[in-house]
């Protein structure tokens, strides 16, 4: 099948997440394109679409909304699995917020959406203006200091177990159709 992982990143960490992702799937038989969304002109020719992006003040990137946007006909159409990538997954209620408030529900209707997730991100307070560090402290719910985010923390067994399932979930699709 062949698979298009499209991602929107802020400083680079969510295209590491999606090259594991393309990984996951190429090593097991999928023919897969790894790209930043704001790059792709074309979807015609994937069977399935997987997106991620970094959350920004508490929203998608702008890149992969608006590609979601432009290729709303082909993403409603066939698989799409999304995921992001949040600090904020990190806190107490995090996953709860982050599917409630941070996700695009209207956008997200109109996709053939078969699986969504949040994962832990990554996190260099010394990479970011101090606008964004600002929003990072607004939306903090309390358990922790913000600075205590400061670190790499992408789960990479997480990230490899939804790829998994992301691909189970292909096999699915491929024997129903």
């Amino acid at each position: 099948m062949k698979v298009l992982v499209a991602y929107a990143t802020a400083h680079g960490s969510t295209g590491d997440v999606a090259r594991r992702i393309g990984s996951v799937l190429e090593q097991n038989g999928h023919e897969v394109t790894v790209r930043e969304a704001q790059y792709i002109t074309d979807v015609k020719d994937y069977e399935a679409f997987v997106l991620g992006t970094a959350i920004e003040s508490g929203a998608w990137l702008p890149a992969l909304t608006e590609f979601a946007m432009r290729f709303e006909n082909d993403l409603s159409s066939k698989p799409t699995y999304v995921w992001v990538s949040c600090i904020r997954v990190l806190e107490e209620f995090g996953m709860s917020h982050i599917m409630e408030y941070y996700m695009p529900k209207q956008l997200l209707a109109k996709l053939n959406l078969r699986s969504i997730t949040a994962l832990a991100g990554k996190l260099d307070l010394k990479s970011v203006d101090w606008t964004e560090r600002w929003t990072l402290s607004t939306r903090y719910d309390g358990h922790a200091w913000p600075t205590n985010f400061d670190g790499d923390f992408r789960n990479w067994d997480k990230i490899f177990d939804w790829a998994i399932a992301v691909l189970k979930d292909l096999q699915a699709v491929a024997i129903q159709g």
